[in-house]
């Protein structure tokens, strides 16, 4: 009956969530001492259950999971891959995000380094923290770097917006800008910011804290 109860409220808040929003459950995990070998195959064997639709990723550095589990929440998003004793923790979560699963997927396909950061907003600030994402995203792809997807949670996590970079290898992922300086500090002005150095002071101050983890794909 608890778990009936759950499902219903998560129902209602992903039908309250935006229309053109897609729907994922994030997934993290902790290996048991001596389990991550065995932890990796089970996480494998799930992605084969849900036909593929699950991208996994194996923490390199900068948190404390080991694997992260990324795919569509579906009908029943309570219902997350259970498993059990091979892990310390298990801890899910509920996000919105304007990047389509295919999309997610096709990106997915081609890095061999996921960038991962995760933004803990101060009070009143989460709107303010949503749009300097997607307008940093903007100066991005003005810029010629690597856009971000970017998710808004809406259940199970204090983490209130986190990203995912998707980069081809890790000189790709500390590329700069392919501009001139000065066409750079166009495009941040153009995004909306004061100048290039606005777009990490304007964050920081939107912010109680946040970390970022790089993370590497696991194959099938």
């Amino acid at each position: 009956m608890q778990k009936i109860a759950i499902s219903l409220i998560i129902g209602l808040i992903l039908a309250s969530a935006s229309a053109v929003a897609d729907n994922y459950r994030v997934t993290t995990l902790r290996a048991s001492p001596g389990q991550l070998q065995t932890l990796i195959g089970e996480v494998k064997a799930y992605r084969q259950r849900m036909r593929g639709r699950v991208i996994i990723m194996r923490h390199s550095q900068g948190d404390q999971w080991d694997l992260m589990l990324l795919e569509p929440a579906g009908n029943e998003p309570a219902n997350a891959g259970d498993f059990g004793d091979l892990v310390d923790f298990q801890l899910g979560l509920l996000a919105g995000s304007d990047s389509s699963f295919a999309r997610l997927k096709a990106s997915a396909d081609e890095t061999s380094l996921y960038h991962i950061e995760m933004f803990h907003a101060l009070a009143g600030k989460k709107a303010a923290l949503v749009d300097q994402r997607v307008r940093e995203n903007q100066y991005l792809q003005l810029t010629g770097q690597t856009t971000n997807a970017v998710f808004v949670t809406s259940f199970g996590s204090d983490v209130d917006v986190f990203t995912v970079g998707f980069h081809k290898d890790m000189h790709a992922f500390a590329k700069g800008p392919s501009v001139a300086d000065a066409a750079a500090e166009k495009a941040a002005t153009d995004a909306g910011f004061k100048n290039r150095a606005d777009l990490g002071f304007y964050l920081r101050s939107l912010l109680i804290s946040h970390h970022d983890t790089l993370a590497v794909p696991v194959a099938d």
